[in-house]
């Protein structure tokens, strides 16, 4: 039996040393089985091989029953899961004696001026009268009454 698993190379069988090229072996616990064998749930086309080879049963057999019985041969030594090994071809780049620069000088860009600082605006419209604004003030507070420069241009207004 050999049983393709997933996309990533690993493959379940039944004796080792079947696979003529390097691979590697799985070897873990029982637990480590059990989580490597969880990703059989969505694999269909390995669930349906699995249920083939485990041999007819009824009721069928569930998924559940399916990984926990793919788990436990694995963990045995009854089965063994295999992953090819593959080796990456290195390409050779042509030797350069200096490595080119991210961004070459003449392309690079003047740095962009710092903005330039906003004047403040005025804290006082243009049309108050300061020296009658600190003549009031100073009067209500001989007084102790509340200054209000708005109730004090109204009462300037109607004289």
């Amino acid at each position: 039996m050999r049983v393709p698993i997933g996309t990533d190379g690993w493959h379940l069988c039944d004796c080792s040393g079947q696979l003529e090229q390097k691979h590697t072996d799985f070897r873990g616990t029982k637990t480590l089985a059990l989580q490597w064998a969880d990703m059989l749930r969505h694999d269909h086309a390995a669930l349906g091989a699995l249920r083939r080879h485990l041999g007819r049963a009824f009721p069928p057999l569930t998924e559940d029953q399916i990984v926990r019985e793919a788990a436990w041969r694995v963990s045995t030594g009854e089965w063994y899961a295999e992953r090819l090994v593959i080796e990456r071809v290195k390409r050779r780049r042509a030797e350069s004696t200096q490595a080119p620069a991210a961004l070459p000088k003449p392309e690079r860009r003047a740095p962009a001026p710092p903005p330039r600082a906003l004047p403040d605006p005025p804290l006082f419209p243009d049309d108050i009268d300061p020296v009658a604004i600190a003549a009031a003030q100073k009067q209500a507070a001989e007084l102790g009454v509340p200054f209000c420069e708005e109730c004090l241009r109204a009462q300037m207004a109607s004289t």
